[in-house]
């Protein structure tokens, strides 16, 4: 009788956590051998702001590509940032934190502590997704104007 309820318990978590896995973004796909997650923030309703770091030589065109085939919903706001490795010294920790996707994007752009990042990725809610290259163009609106 426990063994059947046990049993019946565990199949109900499996069944949940694996209901649970279609709305969650899983870092790891998102990984290439020259790109890598190093931090998020995501809020219930699947909007998220992320971090990736790259490795020299990487092109801009290989960037964009990553950047638009990014995991997101519909109708969510998609925030990429990406930095080459050692260029970042914020904590990953500090933007999972944040509490709320307009304090998560804030952070990127207000906090001393975040350096100036190479490329940016945007998908609004609503419109036209953004890639912009702040090393070419370091005044378009989606890069760090420190």
């Amino acid at each position: 009788m426990i063994y059947s309820r046990i049993i019946t318990a565990l199949a109900v978590v499996f069944a949940l956590a694996g209901c649970a896995g279609d709305d969650r973004v899983e870092v790891t796909v998102e990984n290439t051998e020259t790109i890598t997650h190093y931090a998020q923030f995501r809020d219930p309703e699947q909007n998220r702001v992320a971090i990736f770091v790259f490795e020299e030589g990487i092109s801009s065109v290989d960037i964009k590509h990553h950047a638009q085939s990014l995991a997101h919903k519909e109708e969510r706001l998609l925030a990429a940032y990406y930095f080459p490795e050692q260029g970042i010294d914020l904590p990953p920790a500090r933007l999972s934190r944040s509490g709320h996707i307009v304090r998560a994007n804030d952070l990127m752009y207000e906090d001393d502590d975040v350096s100036s990042w190479h490329y940016a990725f945007l998908r609004p809610f609503a419109g036209e997704p953004r890639f912009a290259d702040c090393l070419e163009a370091p005044m378009d609106v989606l890069c760090r104007q420190k």
